[in-house]
């Protein structure tokens, strides 16, 4: 069954520009990790919090915490922080009469 695949996007064949499909896949594949990069820079850094300590583990910490610390400067946090601050609203709601402690 695998064997008989077909792909809608032939990416071995060359363009007629001359850019191989594979080339643009190598392209679109780099402009999503940059800009999943900027704009999610504090994913990156919560994640690279959770990581086993070692040396390696350091600069990635590192890193990615001086990446989101220059996203933010930049404003490239602000939808993020706008979407945050709605849904910590939405938790905080709660029906007449109900509790905190309930959910």
């Amino acid at each position: 069954m695998a064997d008989q695949f077909d792909s809608p996007v032939d990416v071995e064949a060359a363009a007629a520009d001359g850019v191989s499909g594979l080339g643009q896949l190598a392209v679109a594949v780099g402009v999503a990790v940059l800009v999943l990069a900027m704009f999610n820079a504090h994913a990156l850094a919560a994640w690279a919090d959770g990581l086993t300590p070692s040396a390696r583990s350091a600069v990635v910490v590192a890193v990615s915490h001086d990446l989101a610390d220059a996203t933010a400067a930049q404003g490239l946090d602000a939808p993020r922080m706008a979407m945050k601050m709605q849904w910590d609203h939405a938790k905080a709601a709660r029906w007449r009469g109900q509790s905190n402690d309930q959910r």
